[in-house]
C-alpha cells in the first residue's frame, strides 16, 4: 500500500489560502492500494462532496 496526498475539490470561501491555490490545501494522507481506493475513501469522508471531486497523488516524505 502507498500514501496519497488527497484533496477536496470544493471551492474554499475566498479569504483563505487554498481558495485558488490547491497547493496551499493541508490535504489527506490515505494509504490505499491505488488513486481510485484512495478518492474512493475521499468519497466515503465527504459523501456530499462527491460530485465536486477529489484528486489525489502519491505521496513521497
Amino acid at each position: 500500500m502507498k500514501i496519497y496526498r488527497c484533496t477536496r475539490n470544493k471551492p474554499y470561501s475566498d479569504n483563505v489560502p487554498g481558495a485558488t491555490k490547491t497547493s496551499a490545501r493541508q490535504g489527506h494522507y490515505i494509504k490505499a492500494g491505488s488513486v481510485e481506493e484512495a478518492i474512493a475513501e475521499m468519497e466515503k469522508k465527504f459523501p456530499l462532496e462527491k460530485e465536486a471531486g477529489f484528486t489525489a497523488e502519491e505521496w513521497n516524505d
